[in-house]
C-alpha cells in the first residue's frame, strides 16, 4: 500500500494561505505537465488544507490561471489522448479516466468524438505490438485471448473486431 506523502508544513512550517502562494504552487505544478481545472484544484486543497477560506482563494486563483492561458482543460485532454494513443488505449478507458480527472463532460465529448475515429488503428497498433500481426487467428483460445486483451486497453467490442478486420 501506497502511503500518502506529508506535505512539508507538517514539521512545523506552514505556507502562506494568500493568492500569491497558491498561483505561484499552480505554475510549479502547471510547468510540469498540463492539469485539468479539478485535478489542480484537488492538488492544491491538498497542499493548503490548513487555509481558512480555501474555496474562494482556489476559485481566484484558478480564475486567473486560465486568464492568464496556463490552465487550460482543452490543453489537457488533448495532451491526455495523444498520450494515451502513444500507450494504446481505447476510448472507454480514456472516457473512465478523463471523467475523474476533468468536469468538463461537453469537452470530454467533444475529445472522444475525435479520438473515437482514430481507435481502429490504435487497435491494431496494439495487436502489432503485442502479438506481431493483427490477422484473425483460427484457434478460438487464442481468438478470445487477443479480444480479452484489447478490451482491457479500453476498446468497445465493435471496435475489437474492427482490429481484426483487413484493411
Amino acid at each position: 500500500m501506497r502511503w500518502p506523502i506529508k506535505p512539508f508544513y507538517s514539521q512545523g512550517a506552514t505556507p502562506d494561505c494568500n493568492i500569491q502562494t497558491i498561483v505561484s504552487r499552480a505554475q510549479s505544478l502547471l510547468a510540469r505537465r498540463e492539469h485539468a481545472r479539478k485535478e489542480l484544484a484537488h492538488k492544491l486543497q491538498y497542499k493548503f488544507s490548513h487555509c481558512e477560506q480555501l474555496e474562494t482563494l482556489l476559485s481566484q486563483a484558478l480564475d486567473y490561471c486560465e486568464s492568464q492561458n496556463w490552465l487550460s482543460d482543452q490543453r489537457y485532454l488533448e495532451s491526455y489522448l495523444r498520450m494515451a494513443q502513444a500507450k494504446g488505449q481505447g476510448e472507454l478507458k480514456c472516457r473512465q479516466a478523463l471523467l475523474q480527472s476533468c468536469d468538463r463532460v461537453d469537452l470530454i465529448d467533444e475529445a472522444l468524438r475525435d479520438y473515437a475515429q482514430l481507435s481502429k488503428t490504435v487497435a491494431k497498433q496494439a495487436l502489432v505490438k503485442k502479438f506481431g500481426d493483427t490477422c484473425r487467428p483460427s484457434d478460438r483460445k487464442e481468438f478470445a485471448r487477443r479480444l480479452r486483451f484489447l478490451q482491457a486497453r479500453g476498446f468497445s467490442v465493435t471496435q475489437c473486431y474492427q482490429a481484426f478486420d483487413p484493411d
